[in-house]
């Protein structure tokens, strides 16, 4: 799963389904007023995919009903979807769909999805933009790793300054999953749960840390980038 949790009303429901197309690179808006050939229609999740060209443009209804939605529902979001000229429409609900609205949506623009199946579509895709985008960050790092760069020959070595530094490469292999030439992104999932060095571990230490999903890894990584990074260029003097 994208996000190990259920929604809980339906304004989560909303905010999960725009922060996973955030999270693939497409622009997103909530609450957005579309005007079609029939007047101003309100959309849950306006979505712009840049992955093509020209971009593709999704139109996302959350129904956080307690029953199966209806036919009536279906019809009603096609037109919107036909009208206002968007490449597909998403209706997601959290209880499924009646056999009615199944056939409403048969060979139409629109896909009708629950909240687990909405995340497995867009699954494979979301690990590879999620990698990417820790590119520069983990491409940074794994540079001061190189143990045969020339920056290595600019350092005054003592005891304190050889435990700095095994310290940060040993807390830094955490992106050794993440620069572009590893295999983290590839079509071969990994097996959870992993154990990564902890790039939080407290000076002298190497500790490991157990992670349950790739969430949980992109998370960890995106925020302790930043200082690694920066650690790095204070002990090479690059600031």
């Amino acid at each position: 799963m994208i996000i190990e949790r259920e929604p809980q009303d339906w304004r989560d429901l909303q905010n999960l389904v725009a922060k996973v197309f955030d999270e693939l690179g497409c622009s997103v808006e909530t609450d957005k007023s579309v005007n079609t050939v029939r007047g101003t229609v309100a959309v849950d999740v306006f979505v712009k995919d840049p992955s093509h060209t020209p971009p593709l443009v999704f139109l996302c209804e959350c129904k956080y009903w307690s029953s199966s939605i209806p036919k009536t529902v279906v019809h009603a979001f096609r037109t919107v979807v036909g009208d206002f000229g968007a490449n597909r429409g998403y209706l997601i609900s959290k209880l499924g769909f009646q056999s009615g609205a199944i056939e409403a949506a048969h060979n139409s623009s629109v896909e009708l999805m629950t909240w687990a199946e909405f995340q497995n579509v867009f699954y494979d895709r979301w690990i590879q933009s999620m990698t990417e985008r820790l590119y520069e960050s983990a491409d940074a790092i794994f540079e001061y790793m190189d143990v045969l760069a020339d920056r290595m020959n600019t350092v005054k070595w003592t005891e304190e300054r050889r435990l700095q530094y095994e310290n940060l490469f040993f807390r830094s292999g955490i992106y050794v999953h993440a620069n572009r030439w590893s295999q983290f992104a590839s079509r071969e999932k990994k097996r959870f749960p992993i154990e990564v060095p902890d790039p939080n571990s407290p000076k002298g230490a190497q500790g490991m840390v157990q992670l349950s999903n790739y969430r949980e890894y992109f998370d960890l990584a995106y925020a302790a980038a930043p200082g690694l990074l920066a650690e790095w260029q204070a002990f090479f003097g690059d600031n």
